[in-house]
């Protein structure tokens, strides 16, 4: 798995009344995520903050996975993977 830093749009808005069109503010809201990229697809990419070593008792494992819709995908960046401590 390659350690990466996604940058991306998501959805914002949602105003909680009634109001005026013209006073419509919402936009994308630009965001940024950093981890393992666990799945590369054409249609989303799979990201996941936290993974486990390798132990002899327990499998590697993950934990925070999130799914990013690859239209909304602005660049990808690798990072480079620190040396183990």
């Amino acid at each position: 798995m390659r350690l990466v830093l996604i940058d991306w749009l998501d959805s914002y808005g949602c105003s909680s009344q009634w109001q005026a069109l013209e006073n419509c503010q919402a936009k994308p809201l630009r965001c940024q995520s950093v981890g393992w990229l666990l799945h590369d697809g054409s249609d989303y990419k799979v990201i996941v903050p936290h993974v486990s070593t390798d132990h002899e008792h327990v499998p590697i494992q993950g934990c925070g996975d999130m799914a990013i819709p690859a239209a909304a995908v602005l660049r990808i960046t690798e990072l480079p993977v620190p040396s183990p401590a």
